[in-house]
């Protein structure tokens, strides 16, 4: 059974979408300011505890974006699958697309890879060259070039390892900070605290039956820079 249902929480400017659903997991396009999973004691509302309340079933996190991100997550409804993907997270079966709206001077010619180790401490990622301790883990994405604004550039980002604050450390660390992000070096914050990441696709096969599935979010309303991409730009992302 497929259900298309759209769902806000009472805080200005957070809430969900569900935008597909079946037997063995949820799309959700998230927006800004919800966290996916509550890590900490800061964290007051999010969207697992949210998913559980209006499910009679437990429901389980299968990937994660930062609370000031926005785009799609994936939610399991039963331990069978969410195993099965979470394997496949893994082992990198699954495209993960982003857009990034970035400060900065991105090589134009085609795709370009970024390998840094990251390392967490204090919440925030720490990017080195090489693997300094057993704590830096590699951290892998390959960037293309879109579009240049005014003063920003919009990149392609596709995930190929899924460490803690991978995209906006490293493209901090190239000296491309993402528009809004005060933690990685951006000089101006977005008013409603958001920043310029959006988890703009995904791309699986269903690891039990077979079936591919490909999702893509909206692009935020929040700033005005997402509503002037020419749609063309995206058709074949």
């Amino acid at each position: 059974m497929n259900i298309l249902q759209s769902t806000d929480i009472s805080q200005e400017g957070v809430g969900y979408d569900i935008l597909y659903e079946n037997e063995d997991f949820i799309i959700i396009n998230k927006r800004y300011g919800l966290a996916v999973q509550a890590t900490d004691s800061d964290v007051k509302i999010d969207l697992e505890t949210i998913l559980n309340k209006r499910y009679p079933h437990p429901v389980f996190v299968i990937n994660r974006i930062d609370m000031p991100v926005s785009g799609l997550v994936i939610f399991g409804k039963n331990k069978v699958f969410t195993k099965a993907m979470t394997e496949d997270l893994k082992n990198r079966t699954i495209t993960k697309v982003y857009l990034a709206i970035v400060k900065g001077q991105p090589i134009k010619d085609g795709p370009q890879e970024v390998r840094h180790f990251l390392k967490k401490l204090h919440n925030r990622a720490m990017t080195a060259d090489e693997a300094i301790n057993d704590y830096y883990k590699e951290a892998i994405l390959t960037y293309t070039w879109l579009y240049s604004f005014d003063n920003y550039e919009l990149l392609k980002v596709d995930l190929h390892t899924g460490r803690f604050h991978q995209i906006r450390a490293q493209l901090a660390t190239i000296e491309m900070p993402i528009k809004g992000d005060l933690k990685y070096g951006s000089r101006r914050p977005n008013l409603d605290r958001s920043i310029c990441l959006l988890s703009y696709k995904l791309r699986f096969t269903h690891p039990i039956t077979g079936e591919k599935f490909s999702f893509t979010a909206p692009l935020p309303k929040n700033e005005v820079m997402w509503n002037d991409i020419p749609e063309s730009l995206l058709s074949d992302l």
